[in-house]
């Protein structure tokens, strides 16, 4: 497996976990999750990027960060 494997959408997660898009996507949103997100963005296991004017975030998703929520893909 290449390194840039290790890190994919919330989109790819979902379909290589097996797992609705909505249930990772859920897993991101601050009003649940703030703390985790913010220990996991400080650990380097997820990231983020919002354009200074825009309200959407985009997100990177490492496969630690799906393995810690969801356990080890089959």
């Amino acid at each position: 497996m290449k390194e840039i494997d290790n890190y994919m959408t919330p989109a790819e997660a979902a379909y290589r976990w097996g797992i609705s898009p909505e249930t990772v996507k859920s897993r991101l949103k601050p009003s649940l999750y703030k703390k985790q997100i913010n220990e996991m963005v400080e650990q380097g296991l997820i990231k983020f990027f919002q354009n200074p004017n825009g309200t959407r975030k985009e997100w990177i998703i490492s496969t630690d960060a799906m393995e810690k929520w969801f356990g080890k893909k089959e």
